[in-house]
């Protein structure tokens, strides 16, 4: 972590000029103010009574550790977070890990600005969070987690395979027997979650599963665009499945505007299911049928859980799996 001295030295002034600085004392001019700024934000240099003010105040300030604040869902999960810390006096701080980021997160807590932590991004290992629960209250919203002597760290999810299950006995039950599935990022545990309720699925209704039918997508609206489109480019119309189902909403928007693209129609050609329910899947053409995920829930029972732990009122499963439901719209059709 940056020192003063180190800020003094990069800004080439002494560390009586930066404490002026920071302090709004002695007389500094425009142009040294500047350069020592610049040098403070270039080192994220921490003032020490800065750090020391927030240390006091920690267990007001809780961080949520997500991957990257990127897709249509997450604006509800962290609306949830928050409407619950700030009725109860709480602040949130959201943490990206970005890509090659992930060991940086050692070096944020370090500061020991915060006294709890939601964790959602596949960058951090299992047996980081085991480490960091020793001296932190945390709930995971992507895994389950025990540690060598069994207690669990807490967590509250959605049940992924149960929808996926859903969805496909719903496409069965509409005359569907040659079903796609289009699935998500290999280190993702929803898209284990719900690949495995489509493999059970399939499985107890008979249906066959192709391996060309089989797509590897990885959660965003441009990977289901551009693997429809290699899909539909190696097969003839003649040999095509009658419904797909994406494993979320995104990948499914994108795989739609491919299919439209060679003339086929949704539903008359083929079926088209999501999973998430975001925002945008109820306007586009055909309005998408989904399985609802309740992000708001999550993460407002998440906050609940975590302020919990804070208080020491431990009032809480140590697993919490929240129901989804299907929602029908019209990018599905029953065969005749």
């Amino acid at each position: 972590m940056a020192t003063i001295k180190d800020v003094a030295k990069r800004a080439g002034v002494s560390i009586s000029t930066v404490s002026y600085v920071l302090n709004n004392t002695g007389k500094v001019s425009e142009e040294t103010r500047k350069r020592v700024l610049k040098a403070i934000e270039e080192l994220n240099y921490v003032p020490n009574n800065f750090a020391k003010r927030l240390k006091r105040q920690q267990y007001d300030l809780v961080a949520l550790i997500v991957h990257e604040i990127k897709g249509p869902f997450y604006d509800a999960l962290v609306r949830g977070i928050q409407d619950v810390l700030h009725a109860f006096g709480y602040n949130l701080l959201i943490y990206c890990t970005l890509e090659n980021r992930k060991q940086d997160v050692d070096k944020f807590l370090k500061v020991g600005i915060i006294g709890g932590m939601i964790i959602m991004t596949p960058a951090v290992k299992n047996e980081d969070i085991i480490r960091w629960a020793n001296e932190y209250k945390i709930i995971t919203l992507d895994r389950t987690i025990k540690d060598k002597e069994g207690r669990e760290i807490k967590s509250v999810r959605i049940n992924n395979e149960k929808g996926a299950y859903e969805v496909v006995k719903y496409l069965y039950d509409l005359g569907h027997r040659r079903i796609a599935f289009m699935k998500g990022p290999k280190d993702s545990l929803d898209a284990k979650e719900r690949y495995r309720g489509f493999i059970r699925a399939a499985h107890d209704l008979r249906i066959e599963i192709r391996n060309e039918d089989i797509l590897e997508g990885n959660f965003t609206e441009e990977s289901g665009y551009e693997v429809m489109k290699g899909y539909l480019s190696r097969n003839s119309r003649k040999d095509l499945p009658t419904a797909l189902f994406c494993s979320n909403d995104e990948m499914a928007i994108g795989a739609m505007q491919a299919i439209k693209e060679i003339g086929l129609t949704i539903p008359d050609d083929i079926s088209i299911v999501g999973f998430d329910d975001i925002e945008l899947s109820s306007y586009v053409a055909p309005a998408l049928t989904t399985v609802k995920r309740p992000m708001y829930q999550l993460g407002s029972l998440a906050a609940h859980m975590l302020l919990s732990l804070l208080n020491n009122t431990d009032d809480f499963l140590s697993d919490v799996v929240l129901d989804v439901n299907l929602v029908v719209r019209d990018s599905t059709r029953k065969l005749i």
